[in-house]
């Protein structure tokens, strides 16, 4: 299903089963089966050019998400920019909600399982081990695995 304001570049490919709403993409990029990718209006989700999203994601881009070019996304990852819905007021006390952008560099390659949460920033040419869970920045040229996500090596520039 489709909504909102879409506009997906030349050579897109979206499988059946994929939800978007207010996502702008660049060109030759892929969208496997039963993902769930979302903006908002006045934050579109927006993703760079050759990119690839495996099946059962779910982005949540609500607080602003940008994802560069060139960019692997495995199986099964999840983004979120907001860390609601926290329906009771009285866990809002000291588990209030945090609403963070996230950005994701040029050249990277997140594997399957992986977890973003709000505010992270991934720098270019980094690497996200599968299962990792996120919580903190990645300079850019990093290796990064576990959970929550450890440096454990550099790439060479």
């Amino acid at each position: 299903m489709i909504t909102g304001t879409i506009n997906l570049g030349q050579n897109v490919d979206i499988s059946r089963e994929v939800s978007l709403n207010h996502i702008v993409t660049g060109k030759n990029g892929k969208i496997r089966d039963f993902s769930i990718l979302f903006g908002s209006e006045s934050a579109p989700l927006t993703i760079g050019d050759d990119f690839f999203v495996g099946v059962h994601c779910y982005f949540n881009g609500i607080a602003g998400l940008t994802i560069g070019s060139r960019v692997t996304i495995a199986h099964g990852c999840m983004i979120f920019t907001d860390s609601g819905p926290n329906t009771s007021p009285i866990l809002q006390k000291t588990f209030p909600i945090v609403a963070k952008p996230v950005s994701i560099g040029d050249d990277v390659w997140i594997g399957a399982g992986a977890m973003i949460l709000p505010g992270v920033t991934i720098g270019n040419r980094s690497v996200i081990g599968a299962g990792s869970v996120v919580k903190d920045d990645v300079p850019e040229g990093t290796v990064v695995a576990g959970a929550p996500a450890k440096e454990i090596s550099k790439i060479p520039a």
